[in-house]
């Protein structure tokens, strides 16, 4: 079963060796044309200085001059490369603990790396339905990394090069922490899951949930909004009244409710030692009394491209080595025990 958990969190065509100058690849000196396109659709050699040389797919020539299929052209840099980040299946690069994980194939059009299936995260040329949604791909070879990426790129103004939606936008700061944007790296391009942490410039909102909502519709909101039940702005009164119907992804801290652990608990979430990436309008992310600001969202129960669990989850429960999986956590309970306190 054809799965999309999120969008893809990294750049959508091939990175570059060229130093950059600002944002992040495919932009300003790190966009060099002849890398991803060729004139006439025919090249038998390597350039004698500067670019970098992909070969011609099989079927050339391509829409837009481009060296080949949109999605094996980027995949030709960004699977199993040194000088790229790997987003496909298991981790082939230099980055360790991919934040975004890794995506999968649709079997008819590439075999997957073991143990990374079709529901276990985004899945490349799939042509379903994004859960959630209405949206589909609007191409006959179904999903493709531009959907979610501006291959152009993005400088210093969208995280990730996403596609630049209007008002659903990712601002981010690199190196020293802004309140006002919405993540924070802490090097540039930073990849790696240690690299990256979720500020919450509204209280009241999710910059990451909006940007989910151009595929995955009725799984995000505030409180109060019908597809997502409780109460606005997590009031305990309220949200007791009108139960949630889906998870919080927005305005819900954890610990909201004090006196009804079961609902979250932040002495739980507190006792980690690995805990799942949460916003954070305080920029702490730890969890403490102190610190009663930590809100769950998309990224903390899923990565955006993909785990080896089912619909690209963490199974984080709090010890051990932290890899893109999880830790030592084994099942979806050891996820949500993280925050909830129900179970053994």
């Amino acid at each position: 079963m054809n799965r999309l958990v999120m969008f893809a969190l990294v750049g959508a065509l091939c990175a570059f060796a060229t130093p950059a100058v600002a944002g992040d690849w495919h932009s300003g000196a790190t966009l060099i044309c002849a890398d991803c396109h060729l004139m006439h659709g025919s090249q038998e050699h390597a350039y004698t200085s500067g670019g970098l040389f992909v070969s011609v797919g099989p079927n050339a020539p391509y829409e837009y001059l481009l060296r080949n299929e949109t999605n094996d052209l980027c995949l030709s840099c960004h699977d199993n490369q040194s000088f790229a980040p790997d987003v496909f299946g298991n981790n082939g690069g230099v980055q360790m603990n991919r934040r975004g994980g890794g995506l999968n194939a649709d079997p008819a059009h590439r075999t997957n790396d073991p143990g990374y299936d079709e529901m276990d995260g985004h899945t490349l040329w799939t042509t379903a339905t994004a859960p959630g949604g209405t949206w589909v791909p609007p191409h006959a070879d179904g999903l493709e990394c531009t959907d979610c990426h501006a291959q152009h790129g993005h400088v210093a103004t969208q995280y990730r090069n996403l596609k630049n939606t209007g008002s659903r936008t990712l601002t981010y700061a690199t190196g020293t922490n802004d309140g006002t944007k919405d993540v924070y790296q802490r090097v540039l391009r930073g990849y790696s899951d240690a690299d990256i942490d979720y500020n919450e410039p509204s209280t009241t909102a999710s910059a990451y949930g909006q940007w989910c909502t151009l595929c995955h519709t009725t799984f995000h909101g505030s409180g109060g909004s019908a597809n997502m039940g409780g109460a606005s702005g997590g009031d305990p009164s309220g949200a007791l009244a009108a139960p949630w119907v889906r998870h919080p992804t927005a305005d819900v801290n954890i610990g909201w409710a004090p006196t009804r652990t079961y609902y979250s608990s932040l002495p739980q979430f507190n006792s980690h030692t690995n805990r799942v990436k949460v916003m954070d309008s305080q920029g702490l992310w730890d969890g403490t009394a102190a610190d009663n600001t930590v809100t769950p969202s998309c990224f903390s129960c899923h990565r955006s491209h993909g785990t080896k669990n089912g619909f690209g989850l963490i199974y984080m429960s709090g010890t051990g080595t932290v890899t893109e999986d999880g830790d030592a956590g084994t099942q979806v309970k050891d996820m949500c025990r993280q925050c909830h306190t129900q179970g053994a």
